[in-house]
């Protein structure tokens, strides 16, 4: 076994953990926004979020994380849908928003 195939097999193991990793936060950004969506009465529409960007930040404390933002579609009445939107800073969730909708 070579350099190059010790480089290569530690590069697969790196995306396999952070792929693995990233699925756990994926998992709670849906619980955190299908709780929302209870509290809020309206309805998290296919079970689904969407994880549209990952960024490198700092939180109130001045700690370096990462940033990952989801969207999602909820509904209130079954006809039209709306988007959501949720951010967690490294584990904790630093907002969800929902677009505006008739109640």
């Amino acid at each position: 076994m070579t350099l190059s195939h010790l480089v290569i097999a530690f590069a697969v193991i790196l995306v396999a953990a952070l792929a693995w990793q990233n699925a756990g936060f994926r998992d709670r950004a849906l619980g955190c926004a299908r709780q929302h969506c209870e509290r809020m009465q309206v309805q998290l529409l296919d079970e689904t979020i969407a994880l549209v960007r990952i960024s490198i930040g700092r939180d109130q404390r001045g700690n370096f994380g990462l940033r990952r933002q989801y969207e999602f579609e909820f509904t209130v009445t079954g006809e039209n849908r709306y988007r959501g939107q949720l951010r967690l800073f490294s584990r904790r969730i630093e907002s969800i928003e929902l677009q505006p909708h008739q109640v």
